[in-house]
């Protein structure tokens, strides 16, 4: 077990050595020095995983008018920047997550 721990505490620091990582912390200090900005974003965010989670029916609708209502925000660079560096960093970390577990039987069948 402990081999395992070790392992992943160096994929974790190889993790901290990609481009995607380093992108990701410059984009979000960019942002963290405008704190208006990130107020904003962060609540944003949180609404957005609201509408998902709790929204009876289809949330599209509601998505929508989010997106529209933040529409100056979402095009903001800073922010921009920020959410493209948060998106590849989580797709990096995904794509990693599913060759971990690519041989492991995780359905039901």
């Amino acid at each position: 077990m402990e081999d395992v721990i070790a392992a992943s505490r160096h994929v974790n620091e190889l993790l901290k050595e990609s481009m995607e990582y380093r992108r990701f912390i410059h984009a979000k200090n960019s942002l963290r020095a405008n704190d208006d900005l990130y107020q904003k974003l962060k609540e944003l965010k949180a609404r957005y995983v609201e509408v998902q989670t709790f929204w009876e029916g289809n949330p599209y609708d509601e998505i929508y008018r989010l997106c529209a209502d933040n529409d100056w925000l979402l095009h903001n660079s800073v922010v921009n920047e920020y959410l493209r560096a948060e998106s590849a960093l989580s797709r990096l970390i995904r794509r990693l997550m599913d060759e971990i577990t690519r041989d492991f039987p995780l359905d039901f069948e």
